[in-house]
């Protein structure tokens, strides 16, 4: 520590990876999100969040590829435009080993034959959700913490784009 002590924490991690990726898909037409209703087994609830998962081997180690393949297998969403919402991976909490990349995608398209769930995945896609939906979402700790963390940077990308 800063002051020179030396102490003993917990910290928590993934198996697979250290790394983990969301999305945050906007169609820019309607000015409405694609978002999902997941069961969050730590909280035993089904709570809204983006399109997220873990940065694995089979994605080469690419935050953008993982990302690209999240967003199609639990929203059944491809192409769109790109856009990184952080210049760095950001720590997910204090104890949490884990690092996060954010994107924001501008008017994915739906996918032809998108890729199957993980088998532990529970998931709902949900198309048309209002800016205002999220928002209320967030405040009412419907939204994961992580999720809500993208939904804030992807809706102030799209104000310093005048998207909304």
């Amino acid at each position: 520590m800063r002051n020179g002590k030396v102490v003993d924490f917990d910290l928590v991690g993934v198996k697979t990876g250290e790394a983990a990726v969301l999305v945050f898909a906007f169609d820019t037409k309607t000015k409405t999100v694609t978002l999902v209703r997941e069961y969050m087994p730590a909280s035993h609830k089904v709570l809204w969040g983006v399109a997220a998962g873990l940065i694995e081997e089979k994605h080469g180690h690419d935050p953008y590829l993982a990302a690209q393949h999240e967003l199609e297998e639990e929203c059944h969403l491809t192409g769109g435009e790109w856009i990184p919402l952080s210049n760095a991976s950001t720590a997910m909490d204090k104890y949490a080993l884990t690092k996060i990349h954010a994107y924001l995608v501008l008017d994915p398209e739906p996918a032809v034959n998108p890729k199957p769930l993980d088998e532990e995945e529970d998931i709902e896609i949900v198309s048309g959700v209002t800016i205002d939906e999220i928002m209320e979402y967030i405040a009412n700790g419907e939204m994961n913490l992580v999720g809500g963390w993208g939904c804030m940077l992807a809706i102030s990308k799209l104000r310093e784009l005048n998207l909304i």
